[in-house]
């Protein structure tokens, strides 16, 4: 692994509202245009692998709009490290779910863009980190917690009523 290089504050700062109005342009060559070439794209908790190369995200992107077609993000906060080359915008997310959901149902909820490496100033290693499974309970895809709490309640998903 190569060692991050540092980078200048206003650089992350513009990087950030850059990023954030791409995505919620819905333009798929508007966020791929931020992307390195050579992109390490972490999502595992949306998408099943790890994505490396530019040319993979397409597919990715545009499943994001598919999936959530009038998703919205508005920065909360930009969290940055330039000495050692990343940041981190917290955000808001909100929209509808997936058509084959309650079309009338909405979701808001957090998470977070971490910026791990640039290179030639693009996004060069990427991971994502936000709360899916409040977002599909809101949606009505997933059943209330009813007071069961962190992994207890991803188990009772899993389990099947037995006689």
């Amino acid at each position: 692994m190569t060692e991050n290089r540092p980078v200048d504050p206003a650089f992350l700062r513009r990087f950030a509202t850059d990023w954030l109005a791409a995505w919620n342009s819905h333009d798929t060559e508007q966020v791929l245009a931020l992307l390195h070439q050579d992109i390490v794209w972490e999502d595992t908790v949306f998408w099943t692998d790890v994505i490396h190369g530019r040319d993979n995200m397409h597919e990715y992107v545009e499943r994001i709009w598919k999936t959530m077609p009038d998703v919205e993000f508005k920065e909360v906060q930009l969290f940055t490290a330039p000495e050692d080359g990343r940041g981190l915008v917290l955000f808001r997310q909100e929209g509808s779910g997936p058509p084959q959901l309650d079309p009338d149902k909405r979701f808001s909820t957090y998470g977070c863009d971490i910026f791990l490496r640039f290179t030639d100033g693009l996004l060069s290693r990427y991971l994502a980190q936000y709360e899916i499974t409040e977002m599909m309970r809101q949606l009505g895809a997933l059943p209330p917690r009813d007071g069961k709490i962190g992994g207890a309640y991803l188990l009772s998903l899993t389990r099947t009523t037995r006689s």
